[in-house]
C-alpha cells in the first residue's frame, strides 16, 4: 500500500474534534480517536498507525488528525463531515462512543530526530450519532438550603 492511499476505519470515537479544530494545544488540529477493535485492527495495523492505551475506558485507540496551519504557513481546509446517508453536517458536536467512519491518507513524518507515521484526517462519516451534552444545569432539590433574602442597603 502507497502511503498516498486513503484508508477506512471505522469505529467507536473519543474525543471527536472535528466540526472545530482543538485549539488547547499546539498545533491547533481538528483530529479524532478511533478505538481499535477486532473490525479495524488489521486496516490500522497494515497502515503502520500508531495504536495508544491510557488505560482508561477508551481502550486501544488510534489519533487521527488534520492541522489547521500546514508546514509552508498555508490555512487546511477542515475534514469533511458527513452523516450516514453523506449529508453535510450540521455542526452538533459528537459525543464519545458514537460510531463513525473516518477516511484518512497515512503519511510518514521525521521530525527533531523522530520519525513515525501519522494519518491525515479527510472526511467523517457519522454512523451511530451520540450529540455531546455539557452536563447542562442544575435541578432544584427538594428539601435543600435556601439562603435567607438580602435587603440591600
Amino acid at each position: 500500500m502507497s502511503r498516498k492511499d486513503p484508508i477506512f476505519i471505522t469505529g467507536k470515537c473519543y474525543w471527536a474534534c472535528i466540526t472545530e479544530p482543538n485549539t488547547r494545544y499546539d498545533p491547533h488540529a481538528w483530529k479524532i480517536n478511533i478505538q481499535v477493535d477486532d473490525n479495524n485492527r488489521s486496516v490500522i495495523e497494515a497502515a503502520e498507525l500508531p495504536i495508544r492505551n491510557r488505560g482508561d475506558d477508551q481502550g486501544d485507540f488510534v489519533t487521527i488528525k488534520r492541522n489547521v496551519i500546514r508546514k509552508n504557513g498555508e490555512q487546511n481546509r477542515p475534514p469533511v463531515v458527513m452523516d450516514s446517508q453523506n449529508n453535510l453536517w450540521d455542526g452538533k458536536l459528537v459525543a464519545n462512543g458514537s460510531t463513525v467512519s473516518v477516511k484518512a491518507v497515512p503519511f510518514d513524518w521525521d521530525h527533531g530526530g523522530k520519525s513515525g507515521v501519522s494519518a491525515d484526517l479527510q472526511k467523517v462519516q457519522i454512523v451511530d450519532f451520540i450529540e455531546y451534552n455539557d452536563g447542562g444545569d442544575f435541578e432544584p432539590v427538594e428539601g435543600g438550603y435556601v439562603q435567607e433574602e438580602r435587603v440591600p442597603f
